[in-house]
């Protein structure tokens, strides 16, 4: 809820014209995954870039992952399966912005 109150939302079209809306502006997509997907924290990230975060009890949609141009997980030591949606989403989002210039 935090969030909310202070970062604009942004309604999309459906899925097809999202995405293409998406790529034609300049943003790459990576799809988060539990497992399967290259680690986060060494590889290359676009500079802009959209995360697509799964729900958290059924995950995200393989198909639609395969979709997008990049497929990421999150390294850890396997005593738990994932983390929730927020803290996995701080985790990529810090990620990402400790590589970005400036």
């Amino acid at each position: 809820e935090g969030g909310a109150e202070s970062v604009p939302l942004v309604r999309l079209p459906a899925l097809p014209q999202a995405v293409a809306q998406l790529r034609d502006a300049g943003f790459g997509l990576a799809a988060t995954l539990v497992e399967g997907g290259d680690n986060v924290f060494t590889t290359a990230l676009p500079d802009r870039m959209v995360y697509v975060m799964g729900a958290e009890s059924e995950g995200m949609d393989r198909g639609f992952a395969q979709s997008c141009d990049l497929r990421l997980s999150i390294p850890g030591s396997g005593a738990v399966e994932s983390l929730n949606v927020a803290s996995a989403t701080a985790v990529f989002l810090a990620s990402w912005k400790s590589r970005q210039q400036g």
